[in-house]
């Protein structure tokens, strides 16, 4: 009886080790069921997180300073008023070339002379060619700064003769902040400062158009690739 008795607490406590292991697994499988996470549909993703090649294009209104003539400065506030500005660029691994064309027509309060014209309006024409770090700040913001070429036409308003242009050439600098508000919409500040140079222009030594800084604020539409 002794024998018999021990050789059945001896087969139990085997089953009893073989059935733990399996319980164990079980509720192993249950707990990684348990943390699977659900995928957030792709409504819920906001903004994008890094953009990678593509082409963005808006318009922008600004604000104009102008210094012209001698001592002349001319400013205008009303970023409509004085015509919009327009961007075309192309954006790749933080970087940036960009083709930008200002139109501007701003009034000074007194008549003032440029060789052997005079008036009080301006009509200046800026087509701008950049190259534009575009280093990211957080997920959707992005700081920009660069350096380009600004290529001038300026006249007294009312002239209907393409010939009363003065074609000079600016060294220019810009910086500023940009902004995807969506993975497509994109807005974009920048502050440009260009400097005429005399001697790469076709005027006379003392340019019509000295100096130019222009606050614009753009909306953009951006491509990806």
């Amino acid at each position: 009886m002794l024998i018999l008795c021990c050789l059945i607490f001896f087969a139990v406590e085997i089953h009893a080790q073989e059935q733990l292991p399996l319980e164990q697994s079980e509720m192993e499988e249950r707990s990684l069921e348990a943390r699977t996470a659900t995928q957030e549909p792709d409504f819920f993703v906001s903004g994008t997180s890094a953009q990678g090649i593509g082409f963005y294009f808006g318009v922008g209104f600004r604000r104009v300073k102008l210094q012209v003539a001698d001592t002349v400065s001319i400013s205008d506030s009303d970023g409509t008023a004085n015509g919009i500005g327009f961007n075309l660029g192309y954006f790749w691994d933080e970087q940036v070339v960009e083709y930008e064309r200002q139109i501007s027509i701003v009034e000074h309060s007194e008549s003032f002379s440029y060789l052997a014209e005079s008036g009080e309006k301006l009509e200046v024409i800026q087509n701008n060619f950049w190259y534009i770090q575009y280093p990211k700040i957080s997920r959707d913001l992005y700081l920009h700064y660069g350096t380009g070429l600004q290529f001038t036409k300026t006249r007294f308003a009312g002239t209907d003769s393409n010939d009363a242009y003065e074609d000079e050439i600016a060294l220019a600098i810009e910086t500023g902040v940009s902004y995807f508000v969506t993975s497509n919409l994109l807005i974009y500040y920048r502050f440009s400062l260009g400097q005429q140079l005399a001697f790469l222009s076709d005027s006379a030594s003392n340019p019509f158009l000295k100096q130019s800084q222009l606050h614009t604020i753009y909306l953009n539409y951006f491509f990806p690739l």
